[in-house]
């Protein structure tokens, strides 16, 4: 008898958090289209397609579900974000310091790089344009809340680390420096290109651009 009860607070518990990241998810996307100021329970309830008295049960406090949707979003977007640099890690870290000095090397490498990161970047624009829409209004209404000047500078923190290590590779000295610059440059190229067409979006742009940086933090003439 006990075993059933067990197996039945279990299985609420699972629909309960299913709802609950049913919700949250919704938020998410009114987020990103409405902004916090159309962020509303009767909105993400109609997102949802879910009951409103479901959304003020999870959430009583409006100002609390969007913090958390905004952290489910940085979450999602962080862990990509650190995956995707990951093979380009592993091609790095196959080769010694003394032959990561060498230029023609460097070049071959850079070429690669360049190839992956634009890959990268247009893959973020064209399949995941909510997240980058999330990002964006984060760090625009940082001045509503301590919490969200809080996460917005945590956030920034997280995507820039993957950056820092890729920089090291090639000037450890100013590692922090080029990853700071490296960031601001792909973040402005993907909130460029988020309200563009995705079969308009200048791929070869993007690539330039992503090269051009490249050679220069790894200290190559282009």
């Amino acid at each position: 008898m006990a075993e059933l009860k067990d197996k039945a607070l279990v299985k609420r518990r699972s629909k309960g958090e299913q709802t609950r990241n049913q919700i949250l998810n919704a938020a998410i996307e009114v987020l990103a289209t409405q902004g916090i100021k159309g962020t509303t329970h009767r909105a993400i309830a109609s997102h949802a397609q879910l009951q409103l008295s479901l959304t003020t049960y999870y959430f009583k406090d409006i100002k609390e579900l969007v913090h958390e949707a905004f952290m489910l979003s940085s979450t999602q977007t962080v862990s990509r974000a650190g995956a995707a640099w990951l093979p380009a890690f592993d091609i790095l870290d196959s080769y010694t310091k003394t032959q990561l000095k060498k230029v023609t090397l460097r070049t071959e490498l850079a070429e690669i790089l360049s190839k992956m990161a634009t890959n990268y970047l247009f893959s973020k624009i064209k399949d995941h344009p909510t997240e980058l829409a999330i990002e964006q209004l984060l760090f625009t209404e940082i001045q509503i809340s301590p919490k969200l000047r809080e996460l917005a500078k945590t956030h920034r923190q997280a995507l820039i680390l993957p950056f820092k290590q890729l920089c090291s590779y090639f000037n450890e000295e100013n590692s922090a420096i080029d990853a700071d610059i490296m960031l601001t440059i792909f973040t402005q190229l993907e909130y460029r290109n988020l309200v563009v067409p995705v079969d308009e979006i200048d791929v070869g742009y993007i690539h330039l651009t992503v090269e051009r940086l490249i050679y220069w933090i790894m200290q190559l003439k282009r």
